[in-house]
């Protein structure tokens, strides 16, 4: 769990946009809730999941979302990992704030920073967690970035197993949901939410290879419910005419006429557009 959280540390200073390298546990992004045409004020749910994990004691998110159209609420732990052990994450205050929520066991607790490991659970050296630290802004996109253009925000959260008999924290295999999570939707465009890593660690608190699938997912809002915005002719289905109708305006400047052709709303028209079609394809209203 310590190294994880210097390798937090690192993330938040580098924001390095890798991927790990290819290993049988595979890590997800998979939707809970209909994310293809979700409208204005309506949470989405999105499950991080896990497939072939072995010997998975701890895992340290860190993602990355379009802040103009969607807001951070919370987080959620999964079924994976057994109860009573390690929860750090940022948490949305009913007044619109946010504080960073630490749960060890039996004790938890919240504000605007919090202490890890809290002072009655070990006597190692201490490090501090502020809110800032852990849910943030990006002031750029590095310029090897996948994502769209936009605004993004970026969080990270921690979780380990709890002790066993050798006080080590309890080592689990196979399948299952690390954590869920949530979000609102607060502008009619799509947005991209990304997982950049998943930080897996042992009993002994080294790093697990793992493979990221999925890690890039496209939530749609629109103005209407059960509107898509892939279905860029808006006939009810996402299919070829969308593709054609994209393509046909392909590189010109966005404008009155063609801006159904700009899908996720980033001022160009462009291969992102067409991308984003054929992750709906064969979807209706």
């Amino acid at each position: 769990m310590k190294n994880q959280l210097f390798a937090l540390l690192a993330a938040i200073m580098a924001l390095g946009f890798t991927t790990t390298a290819y290993s049988e546990t595979v890590v997800s992004l998979q939707p809970k809730t209909d994310i293809t045409a979700a409208s204005v004020g309506e949470h989405v749910a999105i499950d991080i999941k896990i497939m072939g994990g072995k010997g998975v004691a701890g895992y340290g998110p860190f993602v990355v979302f379009n802040s103009t159209a969607l807001k951070y609420i919370g987080t959620t732990a999964g079924d994976y990992l057994p109860t009573g052990g390690i929860w750090m994450s940022p948490e949305l205050n009913d007044d619109g704030s946010y504080d960073v929520t630490l749960t060890a066991g039996d004790t938890t607790t919240s504000g605007k920073s919090v202490q890890f490991p809290p002072a009655e659970v070990a006597p190692e050296p201490a490090v501090q967690f502020s809110i800032d630290s852990v849910l943030f802004e990006i002031p750029a996109l590095p310029p090897d970035s996948e994502l769209p253009s936009g605004e993004y925000w970026a969080f990270s959260i921690l979780a380990s197993s709890p002790p066993g008999a050798d006080t080590k924290p309890v080592p689990v295999d196979g399948d299952g949901t690390l954590a869920t999570l949530i979000f609102e939707v607060i502008e009619a465009k799509p947005a991209a939410i990304t997982l950049l890593d998943i930080n897996l660690s042992n009993t002994d608190d080294l790093p697990l290879e793992s493979t990221l699938q999925n890690s890039l997912i496209i939530v749609n809002a629109a103005d209407t419910p059960g509107r898509t915005a892939a279905d860029v002719n808006d006939d009810g289905i996402v299919n070829i005419l969308d593709l054609v109708f994209v393509a046909d305006k392909f590189g010109q400047p966005v404008a009155d006429a063609n801006r159904a052709a700009d899908v996720n709303d980033d001022g160009q028209i462009n291969i992102q557009d067409l991308v984003l079609i054929a992750q709906h394809f064969g979807k209706e209203k």
